[in-house]
């Protein structure tokens, strides 16, 4: 381990500056007397009881671009359709302070900073002041509400509280991760870093806290977490090499991209289970345990990958995504038959999606299903279904995110999937990825088609 900081990332924060400089620009509207007399005036015409909206289709994609569809795109989506005057003023105020950071010290900087400040809340139970009003289903007003003007003390409790504290650090590690792909198409470390964002969180912080425009900030950088990091990449370079060793070289497919991918993930897929099967009842040490052994005294030999509880769990996450693959490894580690079982039973699922349509088309299956046309109706539905909306989005985007991070190349063409896949565009993911798939002319229409009749 050599205790040196790294070179700064060489991210593109003249155009992330460009793009917020647009969003406060169009968004000083609505910060103005003008915007709320045009409401009151509408309201009159058509009833106090009438939402008045004044979307602005360029704000939204702008907090888009510059969010990555975090619950700040979200905030300034409702500040638009249902506009609230400490809202607007609240979220003016977080991108002009977005703004100043990122000029004055870098995106990296900025992105430590923000999971800094939400990982310390997490830590001290203690609400941060840069939660969005709106953080998913949770607004923040009302969970960290302490007292109304009568003394009578409002607010959830604990747990709830915690649970939107644990929400908030998440979304900051997406922010991350999907500002590293969106302004770091010139960073060779983007993706590696969007990837350990994803899944090992933590990890992905230290790395970016290795930035010397972090340092510079009176950040120690945390040498520790590049013994984590290598010992990852040296045991994914040996299950290459020793799937290199075992596969017949003279099928085509093992060669030919993108086939290549289908038949590494079927391998794997199968060689996962095979591998907990065989160690299921020999003890063995869980994943975090391994990690913090590592971090503290260094990587360690690996005489089997297959053997290995670390590797078998970085795979997992690279077959199903960290969510999903909960059951398959939490069932493994607790050695709970009927826990692990439904696992292998997803993985089989998403194997045999794979098998049949190949693993571009499986990841676009995961981005793409049913979402209101109308932002009103999304933003107004109940509360059930605005969870499940949210949580499904949130998970397949992240899930097919994580697999594509783990299993494409890093081509300019696949960052730019990866993206899309993290934000749900189904077209872009078409237009980077259509060709691959045996779409061709119009895309989108290929596209939906294609998946309509695999469902």
């Amino acid at each position: 381990m050599t205790d040196t900081a790294t070179e700064p990332f060489n991210l593109n924060e003249q155009g992330f500056l460009q793009a917020i400089d647009q969003l406060l620009e169009r968004f000083e509207r609505y910060s103005s007397s003008r915007c709320f007399e045009d409401i009151e005036r509408a309201r009159l015409e058509h009833g106090a009881d009438v939402p008045v909206s004044l979307f602005d289709d360029t704000v939204h994609e702008l907090a888009d671009e510059l969010f990555g569809g975090t619950s700040w795109s979200m905030n300034l989506d409702m500040d638009m359709i249902m506009p609230d005057r400490s809202r607007i003023s609240y979220d003016a105020e977080f991108l002009v302070g977005c703004r100043n950071v990122v000029r004055k010290y870098g995106l990296s900087a900025w992105l430590y900073e923000m999971i800094n400040d939400a990982s310390i809340a997490m830590v001290t139970n203690c609400p941060s002041d840069r939660m969005p009003f709106q953080l998913g289903l949770f607004d923040t007003r009302e969970i960290f509400q302490r007292k109304t003007l009568k003394g009578k003390k409002r607010g959830a409790g604990n747990k709830k509280r915690r649970e939107c504290m644990g929400r908030y650090l998440q979304q900051m590690y997406r922010l991350a991760a999907y500002t590293m792909l969106r302004w770091g198409d010139d960073e060779p470390r983007a993706a590696d870093t969007a990837l350990m964002l994803l899944v090992y969180g933590g990890l992905g912080m230290c790395m970016l806290r290795d930035d010397p425009k972090v340092v510079q900030l009176g950040c120690v950088p945390d040498f520790q977490y590049r013994n984590v990091y290598g010992q990852l990449r040296n045991m994914r370079i040996q299950a290459d090499l020793d799937y290199a060793c075992s596969v017949d070289l003279s099928v085509a497919e093992s060669l030919e991209y993108p086939d290549c991918m289908d038949t590494r993930y079927l391998y794997d897929a199968k060689k996962i289970v095979q591998a907990y099967r065989a160690l299921w009842d020999s003890e063995t040490k869980s994943a975090a345990q391994l990690l913090v052994e590592i971090e503290e005294n260094g990587p360690y030999k690996v005489e089997d990958v297959w053997k290995d509880p670390l590797y078998l769990h970085d795979l997992a996450f690279s077959l199903l995504g960290p969510s999903v693959s909960y059951p398959l490894q939490e069932g493994f580690r607790l050695r709970d038959r009927d826990m692990f079982e439904k696992g292998v039973a997803e993985l089989e699922r998403q194997a045999s999606n794979v098998q049949k349509t190949g693993l571009l088309m499986t990841l676009a299956s995961y981005i793409f299903f049913a979402e209101s046309e109308d932002r009103m109706d999304a933003i107004l539905a109940s509360r059930k279904e605005r969870k499940r909306m949210l949580d499904e989005y949130e998970m397949l985007g992240e899930m097919a995110t994580v697999i594509a991070l783990y299993r494409f190349p890093r081509d300019g063409r696949s960052l730019r999937a990866m993206r899309a896949l993290l934000m749900h565009e189904t077209g872009v993911y078409a237009d980077e990825m259509g060709e691959l798939m045996g779409l061709t002319d119009k895309p989108d229409e290929g596209l939906d088609e294609i998946l309509s009749v695999s469902e």
